[in-house]
């Protein structure tokens, strides 16, 4: 009478094989294949976290603060924020007036480059991660043309400025064929510091000062448009496309940070493949343990063989004892992975403890930032456990292919 070869009798085979007391060292490379598994998940888990949470970081810090879109409205035309407005599909974003120049700041002889920003009362508003991120002084008069201005607290260190300090701007003004410097004085009303590159190259003014002290010259007027989601600019940037005039310019924060965001997805996608590389060393573990699992078991094979186990069953039942091991393994290894990706901040700080050396030193963030994505976890265990039924399937194969006369008559 043959068996019977559904899953169940596979499953149920696999798993007394597999529970049952063995060899000493069998059970220990079982064990070590389970653990490594695990590790690999788990780092895989915990630095594609890290990497999302530096991802996001970096977007929420550039882009709550650079302009989503800028339209430039042709020369004759007057910056109307209004009407760049009822080009909009609504709920997308909100405009604001803008104005934009490159310029100097100088200081006791020292110079640095800049990007100025003017804004109106609304177009600050809307920044709300400067208001919540301002270090002295403060912006609540920063919307009147009174002579202020804001900039980086690093910048201000660094040029040795103080809230109520005079601070010259050097602008310049192209002429026919030359380009004339301009000078203008403020006085330093706030800083800020976010976190980000834009700490030591931004300055703000009040939109009024552009058009009370005539700066129109040297920079660019135009349109600010915040967009309520940032990432899906080409959507927004082709509808405006569509509905503005022809003569209108658009341009949006890819031309400036898109090279970054991208560095770091494809540092992100590196880092998944060699870290993938370790989980499939490990699951390749399987292999001998299976194989060992195998040749303890040959009597017992060629037993079922004899009974009418057919050569499908014999190779489901080693391929779920397998398959079993990489779901302990992968289970185990994302567990321990989403407990430090939640807790990264705890096992940095422990790690630092241990070291005696801050990690983050030199660097933007003072803590490290991470992000759980649902399609991350799912990617990794289904490239985990692939490669798990992948290793299993040689000894399973080979278990299927035993003669059981030979396998009977071995000492």
């Amino acid at each position: 009478m043959a068996l019977p070869i559904g899953g169940a009798t596979s499953l149920w085979i696999g798993w007394r094989y597999l529970a049952r007391r063995g060899r000493a060292f069998v059970s220990l490379i079982t064990w070590i294949s389970v653990l490594g598994l695990a590790l690999g998940v788990a780092v895989l888990v915990v630095v594609i976290s890290v990497m999302n949470g530096f991802d996001a970081e970096l977007h929420r810090r550039i882009l709550s603060t650079v302009p989503h879109l800028v339209v430039v409205p042709p020369a004759d035309a007057p910056v109307d924020a209004l009407k760049a407005r009822t080009f909009m599909e609504p709920g997308t974003g909100d405009a604001f007036p803008f104005f934009e120049a490159q310029a100097m700041v100088t200081r006791s002889g020292a110079v640095e480059a800049v990007v100025v920003y003017g804004l109106d009362a609304a177009g600050l508003s809307a920044m709300d991660v400067l208001s919540s991120n301002i270090t002295a002084g403060s912006l609540d008069d920063f919307g009147s043309a009174s002579g202020g201005l804001a900039m980086g607290a690093p910048l201000a260190r660094h040029l040795g400025f103080r809230v109520g300090d005079a601070v010259t701007l050097v602008l310049s003004t192209p002429t026919r064929d030359s380009i004339v410097p301009r000078l203008e004085r403020f006085t330093l009303r706030a800083t800020f510091e976010i976190g980000a590159e834009l700490d030591y190259a931004l300055v703000l003014i009040a939109f009024d000062e552009v058009q009370q002290r005539n700066l129109a010259a040297t920079g660019r007027l135009g349109v600010r448009i915040k967009l309520a989601a940032p990432l899906d600019v080409a959507s927004a940037r082709a509808s405006l496309e569509r509905r503005l005039p022809a003569q209108w310019e658009i341009s949006d924060w890819r031309s400036d940070y898109g090279e970054l965001f991208r560095a770091v997805r494809l540092e992100k996608g590196m880092m998944f493949v060699l870290l993938a590389l370790i989980v499939a060393i490990a699951a390749f573990n399987i292999v001998s343990a299976q194989t060992m699992l195998v040749n303890e078991k040959r009597s017992d094979i060629a037993i079922l063989r004899t009974m009418g186990a057919a050569e499908g069953l014999i190779l489901r039942v080693v391929l779920v004892q397998g398959i079993l091991v990489a779901v302990a393994g992968i289970g185990v290894g994302l567990a321990l992975g989403l407990f430090l990706a939640y807790h990264v901040t705890e096992t940095v700080e422990l790690l630092e403890f241990l070291v005696g050396a801050r990690l983050l030193d030199g660097t933007y963030f003072t803590e490290v930032p991470s992000v759980v994505q649902r399609g991350d976890i799912a990617i990794i265990a289904g490239v985990s456990l692939a490669f798990c039924v992948i290793s299993a399937l040689h000894p399973a194969r080979r278990a299927a292919a035993l003669n059981p006369a030979e396998a009977l008559h071995e000492p």
